[in-house]
């Protein structure tokens, strides 16, 4: 069974964001930013990976992320 993210963590904390050993996110399980992606006629869009809280805000925005990241 996996884990979501945005469910609750093990102590009932919420969200249960996978984090780095210095407590800011791990992007690496928790993807952010724009990443490009080509649509079936051949164009090219930027779209948003950073998912959103139940209240509408960025994930960035519970757990900062790393800025080496």
């Amino acid at each position: 069974m996996t884990t979501d993210a945005l469910d609750p963590g093990p102590d009932g904390n919420y969200p249960h964001m996978p984090r780095n050993p210095d407590g800011s996110l791990d992007t690496a399980r928790m993807p952010i930013g724009l990443r490009r992606q080509r649509t079936p006629e051949g164009d090219t869009v930027l779209i948003d990976v950073e998912p959103t809280l139940l209240d509408g805000r960025r994930v960035t925005d519970a757990v900062p992320a790393n800025q080496e990241d």
